[in-house]
């Protein structure tokens, strides 16, 4: 059932049908909302049996992201997550175990943006809040 899901999801957003791609996708969205990084991916993959590259877990990640099914979250230049929720929200970053956590739009209230430069608009606006432990 889920493998038919990743496959519709691929064939609708044209994106290449192969046995890895739809293994990846599957795994991707079976857990529901999530915060995931290629490596992790990666490694999930390999646990479970299913041979398949890095560049393949980046390339299908990036290209769930351009058609709007993933959020490109990035922590910092080492940092970077991709997240199922793809809802306006912010984050937590947990730097004790490199994690995120969803914190509500509402929550957190945003006033006096500065204006972007000549001839470029804001496309979105996210907090991410970095934590650790007492």
């Amino acid at each position: 059932m889920i493998a038919d899901k990743a496959l519709k999801i691929l064939k609708i957003n044209k994106l290449r049908l192969t046995k890895q791609r739809i293994s990846l996708v599957s795994n991707i969205f079976k857990f529901g909302n999530r915060h995931i990084n290629a490596d992790s991916l990666h490694n999930e993959m390999t646990d479970n049996g299913v041979k398949v590259s890095l560049a393949t877990v980046y390339n299908t990640l990036h290209d769930l992201t351009k058609v709007g099914l993933l959020r490109h979250v990035k922590v910092n230049s080492n940092q970077n997550y991709f997240d199922t929720n793809i809802d306006a929200h912010h984050h937590f970053y947990d730097e004790s175990n490199n994690s995120l956590i969803d914190i509500s739009k509402e929550k957190i209230n945003i006033k006096d943006i500065p204006l972007p430069p000549k001839n470029k608009k804001i496309s979105e606006v996210e907090v991410i809040i970095s934590i650790k432990n007492k």
